[in-house]
């Protein structure tokens, strides 16, 4: 048990380590890491979704007590923090979404795939590409929406963009769609021929050591805060989330594997597009950070934990 930990988190931690070294003695500044998140999330790993939905089964997809976990596990814990974002601190629409963000977003780009994979092996690719999925069709959309909606209002703007548009821009990005197209050509039987295989593999196998490397140079940049809010986010993302999925996995007698990485993947620290969307809109900067960065300290700890306790329940 050790050793499996040992061998999903220790990799992690040091290419981590790599990627924090390299911002904070700016061997990579802020637009070198701005290009390599540009890679990881637009060509890597839409290439690593895309290609690995056809190692999978029409019928793995179409489990709907799977997808109903999943589909819980996210979006609760997020509605739940944009409730106190909202009613109970008196946020700003944008700033308790971002909030709601770090809740109920899981890393699962960056933190989460080369962990999933050691401890459950290419199945854990499903839980990456369907919670992609539905942060990509409900989470994001929401968050982008109150974020508009906050920056009309300060620059005293007539009109936002509607949820529609922001669906539109949202689908259009290829770690969106590439995963959709890809789920839709499995679906229907579609094969993929080894050539195409190949070319795709050859890119999507760097996005797991690239996507940590540029999580680490992206936590550089964050300065360390400790307050209610980081301490909620803590709290939700680290340790209730897994929870309400340990908790529907049992209830829904899920399959040990499919258990195993639903559970690992929402115990995954808190995104870092928070972070990026709090610059690019100047909205709680001093604050959605370091909710991050705390999310993410914590989590070598606390994954290390729910690797455990899923080990010993399936």
């Amino acid at each position: 048990m050790i050793n499996l930990i040992l061998t999903a988190l220790a990799p992690v931690a040091f290419v981590v380590l790599l990627g924090f070294l390299a911002g904070k003695t700016k061997l990579i500044g802020s637009d070198g890491a701005k290009s390599l998140s540009t890679a990881v999330v637009n060509f890597a790993l839409p290439c690593a979704l895309f290609v690995s939905i056809f190692g999978f089964s029409p019928s793995q997809f179409e489990n709907i007590p799977y997808v109903l976990t999943l589909l819980i596990g996210i979006t609760l814990p997020f509605f739940v923090a944009l409730f106190l974002g909202l009613f109970v601190w008196k946020k700003p629409p944008g700033e308790a979404a971002l909030f709601g963000s770090n809740s109920g977003f899981p890393d699962m780009a960056y933190f989460g795939l080369p962990v999933v994979l050691t401890v459950v092996g290419q199945q854990g690719m499903l839980p990456i590409i369907v919670g992609n999925i539905i942060t990509s069709i409900i989470v994001i959309p929401i968050i982008m929406a109150m974020l508009n909606k906050e920056k009309g209002t300060a620059s005293g703007a007539a009109a936002t963009p509607g949820l529609g548009s922001i669906l539109l821009n949202t689908i259009k990005q290829p770690v969106v769609w590439a995963p959709i197209l890809g789920l839709i050509l499995a679906l229907l039987g579609f094969k993929l021929p080894a050539l195409a295989t190949d070319s795709l593999k050859l890119l999507g196998n760097v996005s797991g050591g690239l996507a940590l490397f540029t999580l680490g140079i992206l936590l550089s940049f964050l300065t360390p805060r400790i307050d209610l809010q980081v301490v909620t986010v803590v709290i939700v993302k680290n340790f209730l989330m897994p929870a309400l999925v340990l908790v529907l996995a049992l209830a829904f007698k899920l399959d040990p594997l499919l258990a195993k990485g639903a559970i690992i993947i929402v115990a995954c620290p808190a995104a870092t597009m928070g972070a990026m969307l709090s610059s690019q809109f100047a909205i709680a900067t001093d604050k959605i950070p370091g909710q991050i960065l705390a999310s993410n300290v914590v989590a070598i700890f606390t994954m290390a934990m729910w690797i455990f306790i899923a080990e010993k329940l399936f």
